[in-house]
């Protein structure tokens, strides 16, 4: 008897499980139908902010891999900065289809990436500083920061490549867009803008549109 009354006691002494994060729970029709994909800690504001790790800057906690809980046709934008790079060859397409299902008839999408193109320009015009006893070679862009299981760099982009690729999958009206002011709002910074430490922008940014379905 006293053995049963100590495991009970034991029962309701432990700390209550603390409730599940808001974006596991939340429902998209919550916030706007313009979507922020791999916000990580950077909140975008006017945007539904997406990311596979539930934290406060979240709203919907979603893989942008397949974004289960979007339906086809939802979105009327897309913007993902320094997302796409962190899949392999293979998976990236894959990747750029499910945002092209997510995506309505006519809505826009904006992608950042690390541009190779910039990179490789500006890596020969400082060529003696990557020389230097200490410089990696470009190694946290390249390659990734590497701080976690999500943080490493698979593949590269350029221009030409990145709208070959999205010409495929059905996407339209491939263009840059300027650096900045950045699109979102005046002051907001993320790594489009990134520009360290030479002072050129390293990113590849790309705007580009799903076609109506008159065309």
């Amino acid at each position: 008897m006293l053995s049963k009354i100590a495991q009970m006691f034991r029962g309701t002494s432990q700390p209550p499980e603390p409730p599940p994060h808001a974006s596991l729970t939340a429902k998209i029709d919550e916030f706007p139908r313009d979507l922020h994909l791999g916000c990580g800690g950077r909140r975008a504001p006017g945007f539904c902010n997406v990311d596979i790790t539930p934290q406060d800057s979240v709203d919907i906690c979603d893989n942008v891999v397949t974004l289960q809980r979007f339906p086809d046709n939802y979105a009327n934008s897309i913007y993902a900065c320094h997302v796409l790079e962190h899949f392999s060859h293979a998976e990236a397409p894959e990747v750029l289809k499910t945002w092209f299902r997510v995506l309505a008839p006519g809505g826009t999408i904006r992608i950042s990436v690390p541009d190779i193109d910039r990179i490789v320009k500006i890596y020969v015009k400082n060529w003696e500083h990557f020389q230097k006893d200490g410089h990696s070679p470009w190694i946290g862009l390249l390659y990734g920061g590497q701080t976690d299981q999500y943080d490493f760099h698979k593949t590269g982009w350029n221009f030409c490549w990145m709208s070959h690729i999205m010409r495929g999958i059905g996407f339209v009206d491939m263009q840059e867009y300027a650096h900045e002011p950045h699109f979102i709002a005046p002051g907001f910074w993320d790594n489009s803008l990134a520009h360290e430490p030479f002072g050129e922008f390293l990113s590849l940014n790309l705007l580009a549109r799903k076609p109506k379905a008159d065309g």
